[in-house]
C-alpha cells in the first residue's frame, strides 16, 4: 500500500509505503524483497529499461516508493489529506566508472521532461548519496503533489555581492547555505537567471555537474571520505544541494526538528576555498 499524507499542523507531505526499502542502503531488506545481492546491483540490472541515453540507462525501481497506477485526487479525513501514492520511482545511472555529473543530470532533466506529459504528476526531486568510488546513480520521484519551491536567485547574486560563503565556478555558483542543517552543506546552482531545472539549456546542466564535481572532491576530503547526499531541487533556479553524513541526529533535533552542529558556514567556505588552491 502506498499512500500521500498531508499533515494538517505543519503541511509537511508524508509517503507512507508498507513495501519499499531504499536499496542498496537496506541490503537484508532488499534481500528479502528480492533486489540482487551483488556489491553494485545498478551494474547488474535486470529490470526492463525505460530509455538509453548513450551509457546512461533510465529504469524503474525495482522496488518502487511510488506506483504508476491508482486515483491521485485526494481526500480528507479528519481533517487531514491522504491520497494514493501514485507517481514515479526511477534510476538513472551510467557505466560504474562515470564521467562525472554532467551526463546523468542531463538525462534526469529529460525524464523529467517526458514524465510532465502525464497531466496527474506535478512535483520532481531526485537525490543520491555518493561516496568516493561508488556507483553514481540517481533516483528520481515524480509525485502527483506540488513540492516545496523557492526563490532563491535574489539571495544567490546578494552572496556574490558579499563573497564570504561562495566559490565562483564559471556558470554555476557554488555556495555554503546560510543556516547550514548538516556540516559544510553546499547548494551548487546556475550563476544566472532563475530557470526551472529541466528549462535549463545543456550549458546550463554542464555548468552546474562541472560545479557538483568540483565541490564533491573538495567536500570528500574535508569530511575524509563519508558519503554525501546529493539532491536536486527545482526551484527557481533550481539547484543540487550537497548534504555530508556525518552523524546521526541530536537529542535537540530529535525533540524540535532543528538541526544543531557547530561548523559555522563562514568558516567552511575559507576551508573550502583553501583546500581548491592548494589543489589546483
Amino acid at each position: 500500500m502506498r499512500e500521500l499524507r498531508t499533515c494538517p499542523v505543519t503541511g509537511r507531505v508524508v509517503l507512507l509505503n508498507d513495501h519499499w526499502v531504499d536499496a542498496p542502503a537496506a541490503p537484508v531488506a532488499a534481500r528479502e524483497a528480492g533486489v540482487p545481492e551483488e556489491p553494485c546491483w545498478y551494474c547488474t540490472y535486470a529490470g526492463p529499461v525505460i530509455a538509453r541515453m548513450g551509457d546512461i540507462t533510465v529504469a524503474p525501481h525495482p522496488v518502487p516508493a511510488l506506483g504508476i497506477e491508482g486515483d491521485p485526487r485526494p481526500t480528507v479525513v479528519a481533517g487531514a489529506t491522504r491520497r494514493q501514492g501514485v507517481g514515479a520511482h526511477e534510476l538513472v545511472f551510467g557505466l560504474h566508472k562515470g564521467r562525472g555529473e554532467g551526463p546523468l543530470l542531463a538525462a534526469v532533466a529529460a525524464r523529467v521532461t517526458d514524465l510532465r506529459g502525464d497531466q496527474r504528476l506535478r512535483g520532481f526531486g531526485a537525490s543520491r548519496r555518493a561516496a568516493p568510488g561508488a556507483h553514481a546513480a540517481w533516483q528520481l520521484f515524480a509525485m502527483p503533489t506540488d513540492l516545496e519551491t523557492s526563490l532563491p536567485a535574489g539571495w544567490r547574486d546578494a552572496e556574490r555581492a558579499h563573497g564570504e560563503r561562495i566559490l565562483e565556478d564559471g556558470g554555476a555558483t557554488t555556495l555554503l547555505a546560510w543556516a547550514p542543517r548538516v556540516p559544510f552543506e553546499v547548494w551548487v546552482l546556475p550563476a544566472q537567471g532563475h530557470a526551472r531545472f529541466d528549462r535549463s539549456g545543456p550549458e546550463v546542466i554542464a555548468a552546474v555537474a562541472a560545479a557538483v564535481d568540483r565541490a564533491f572532491a573538495q567536500l570528500s576530503v574535508a569530511v575524509r571520505g563519508a558519503p554525501i547526499d546529493l539532491v536536486l531541487v527545482e526551484s527557481e533556479p533550481w539547484r543540487v544541494e550537497l548534504l555530508p553524513r556525518l552523524a546521526g541526529p541530536t537529542a535537540v533535533e530529535v525533540a524540535t526538528g532543528v538541526p544543531v552542529h557547530g561548523v559555522f558556514p563562514e568558516a567552511a567556505a575559507h576551508y573550502l576555498r583553501d583546500a581548491r588552491r592548494v589543489t589546483r
